[in-house]
């Protein structure tokens, strides 16, 4: 297991708290919005309100090449892989704390036999719902995927999908406390084969398996790192 000499830094702490506000209401207004059966005329109303909203945010957009690891796409993740999960993927559809549809989600890295492994914890609303108050399957894939990564990230992988497989065990209940689990399981040179589990009140209701390639792109690092 790598030495954890050096930390990294954790850029989330450098980020206007402004933002984390922001995304946090705007996952509110997320939710209320797909909860909602307001009376004629008041949706409307509100629409007109955020679309306003929406016009002073916009010119501060930036443009450019962006990625999940960072806005303007300047840091690799594994550069941070001492750091938070927060700090790897914070703009991530599926974990970033700076990603409005992303559900808030509580991630550490904790020490395996071989290897670091991931456990996120949070609990997903109205907006992931598929069947009857239950997650719907592409939710608990895109998250898989991501926590995989995570994994991958703690262990200096910098690691596209090749293949992800999602066994549905039981249903995964909305508004419940999920857990996942991510590991990896092998590296053998640009192969890396990493599992995971998701856990509600005690049961298991998924399993993945994912094998990612490493390729130069997510590997490339300042030379400091």
């Amino acid at each position: 297991m790598e030495d954890k000499k050096g930390r990294d830094d954790h850029p989330l702490t450098e980020i206007d708290p402004g933002m984390l506000q922001l995304n946090s209401a705007v996952r509110r207004i997320i939710n209320a919005t797909r909860l909602a059966d307001p009376p004629p005329g008041l949706a409307g109303e509100i629409a007109v309100r955020l679309d306003h909203l929406a016009g002073r945010l916009e010119p501060y957009a930036h443009l450019g090449t962006i990625a999940q690891g960072s806005l303007r796409n300047d840091s690799n993740p594994v550069e941070k892989r001492f750091g938070s999960p927060a700090d790897f993927f914070p703009y991530s559809p599926a974990v970033g704390p700076l990603n409005p549809i992303a559900p808030p989600m509580d991630a550490v890295v904790v020490d395996g036999e071989l290897f670091r492994e991931v456990r996120a914890s949070g609990i997903l609303e109205a907006p992931y719902v598929g069947p009857p108050d239950i997650v719907q399957g592409g939710v608990i894939a895109l998250l898989f995927d991501d926590i995989l990564g995570i994994a991958l990230v703690a262990n200096d992988c910098g690691a596209m999908t090749g293949t992800l497989t999602v066994r549905y065990e039981a249903p995964t209940p909305i508004r419940t406390e999920l857990l996942w689990v991510g590991r990896l399981e092998t590296v053998e040179e640009r192969r890396v084969v990493a599992s995971g589990e998701l856990w509600a009140q005690g049961v298991r209701t998924a399993t993945a398996e994912g094998v990612f390639i490493r390729v130069d792109l997510l590997e490339d690092r300042h030379p400091s790192a």
